[in-house]
């Protein structure tokens, strides 16, 4: 049995026990022993349930309204005893006994209303809100109770004999009490109606409110029956319905209709996200299921940053309140591109010092910023670029010739660069939506480069200082690679120049090639073949317009 579970368990227990001892106080006192002491002793039991379950709803509940409906029909209930106490062990006088009796009005009828802000409720997201105009139930409800605490002035809710003192025990019901009571039964039986309802849409212990719904409705009946044992041990209809109205609104929470944030220590232990969380001391709360234990030392090391526990994990460390959240990270991927990015330098740092350079810089960047998310985005936006370098690599082991094997050098630098420069696209597209077509130019610029090693003519012409998004960026340069990809074999020249618009830059990619390009028509606005030349228009709007 777990934990939250088990805790539920020993709380019912502990309230079941509680009311049956309530129960028992009351047949000793309603025997002549000690009446007024059990009567207190009964009282205090039944305040000390209602604070507690108030302080255990402001713990749990999710939803703001709600928490604040059924706070306020926890403080009705403490209300409604303390009154009720008061005038049954304290006042003697009639005319503040009496007062006291309309008082009981108060919770009488705020609690039906609260309940159906409550099961208006139920069901709905943790951020909403009643419609305005339930503030409306509000009018008639303050009207009914100002009826009833002015009736020494009016006697339209009860009547008392003429010449007889007035109290609770001898009066009659006049026609303003049936609006009264005709409001409670109307709030009461709403919020019940509502609960019915939603009770039948949940999926889970939906059967609870509708069991309390049933033993509320068999109490009345046998109460108003005037069974004797009913008056013995339940007698006391104040107690009841308090109880009552407590439980069908906790049997909604505990079915999930009223929503509560409670659960997360049995989620959090249940995760495999190798994860703990500690104390200010470093004592150790909650642990996931798979996470490894840790010394003191090794967890207060985190504290200044990320420690590596081995090659392929890392330690890293957050304050929370009341303690810090430990968590392991799986660095294996990165330790893996990190490891092929060094034989790969490796392998052309005698022809290519100046890229080496590049390389090396980029490889310190990557090491300290990348992170496991980026990393798998590139992979598969690259995949296809990857698998062609592990290729190129393949025939350059096996290759011979030296003039091939500086060819496939060339290409493997070609790809490389442009995997390299497709990254800072992709990185800047993570911080921003815009980009300037110089950071464009830089890219092409690289990729031009190694493209001449080939020995293919490049040109280059794109003005700078013109916003574009860089979603756009990134299709013209996976154009243009796709492009270059295709005829790389073929390739005798490669031209590319931008024309700034108002509102649009306009792309102009010129191959000369061998190679059947038509395929790429289609990605483009416009295409064009003369005399071994193709001619491909990419239109792109700046950003913050329209193209």
């Amino acid at each position: 049995m777990t934990k939250p579970r088990k805790r539920k368990y020993i709380t019912g227990i502990i309230v079941a026990l509680l009311i049956v001892c309530a129960v028992i106080v009351r047949i000793v006192g309603n025997s002549g022993i000690l009446p007024v002491t059990s009567g207190l002793i009964r009282t205090f039991i039944y305040i000390g349930m209602y604070i507690c379950w108030g302080i255990s709803v402001s713990k749990r509940i999710v939803q703001t309204q709600v928490r604040r409906n059924l706070i306020a029909v926890s403080l009705l209930n403490v209300f409604w005893f303390f009154i009720r106490s008061i005038k049954y062990y304290f006042v003697s006088d009639p005319d503040f006994s009496r007062q006291l009796w309309y008082w009981y009005y108060f919770p009488m009828l705020f609690i039906p209303l609260f309940s159906v802000f409550v099961s208006m409720s139920l069901g709905k997201p943790e951020n909403y809100r009643l419609p305005k105009w339930t503030s409306l139930l509000y009018i008639p409800t303050v009207l009914c109770l100002l009826l009833v605490v002015t009736n020494d002035f009016h006697q339209l809710v009860f009547s008392f004999p003429a010449g007889e003192v007035w109290s609770d025990k001898n009066y009659d019901y006049v026609f303003g009490y049936f609006p009264v009571i005709g409001w409670e039964i109307i709030c009461a039986l709403t919020s019940f109606t509502i609960m019915v309802i939603k009770c039948r849409l949940s999926q889970r212990k939906k059967y609870l409110p509708l069991i309390l719904l049933c033993i509320c409705i068999l109490y009345a009946v046998i109460y108003v029956s005037g069974a004797e044992w009913m008056q013995i041990i339940g007698g006391d209809i104040t107690a009841v319905q308090c109880l009552m109205f407590t439980g069908i609104l906790e049997s909604c929470i505990q079915c999930g209709l009223i929503q509560t944030n409670t659960g997360y220590d049995s989620l959090f232990e249940a995760g495999t996200f190798k994860a703990q969380i500690t104390d200010t001391d470093y004592n150790i709360r909650y642990t996931s299921a798979d996470s490894p234990k840790l010394s003191e030392n090794v967890m207060r090391s985190a504290e200044s940053g990320a420690v590596s526990l081995d090659k392929n994990t890392v330690l890293k460390s957050n304050l929370i309140e009341g303690g810090h959240v430990l968590w392991l990270e799986d660095i294996s991927d990165i330790a893996a591109l990190l490891k092929e990015l060094e034989e790969n330098k490796e392998t052309m740092a005698e022809s290519y010092l100046l890229e080496q350079e590049n390389y090396r810089t980029k490889l310190k960047i990557n090491t300290l910023q990348e992170k496991n998310r980026l990393y798998d985005l590139l992979q598969e936006q690259t995949a296809h670029q990857i698998d062609l370098l592990d290729s190129f690599f393949a025939r350059y082991n096996t290759e011979t010739n030296y003039e091939k094997r500086r060819s496939l050098l060339a290409k493997i630098a070609v790809i490389g660069a442009y995997i390299k420069r497709r990254g800072n696209l992709m990185f800047i597209g993570e911080k921003s939506d815009t980009t300037d077509t110089a950071e464009l130019s830089l890219c092409l610029e690289e990729s031009f480069a190694n493209l001449e090693l080939l020995g293919v003519e490049c040109a280059l012409d794109i003005p700078g200082n013109n916003m574009i998004f860089t979603k756009d960026a990134i299709r013209v340069y996976d154009f243009f690679e796709e492009v270059t990809e295709s005829a790389i074999d073929a390739l005798r020249a490669v031209w590319l120049k931008a024309r700034s618009l108002d509102d649009a830059v306009i792309f102009h990619l010129e191959v000369e090639c061998e190679s059947l390009l038509a395929d790429f028509a289609e990605l483009a606005e416009s295409s064009h073949f003369e005399d071994g030349v193709w001619l491909f228009s990419l239109r792109v709007g700046k950003a913050g317009e329209q193209s």
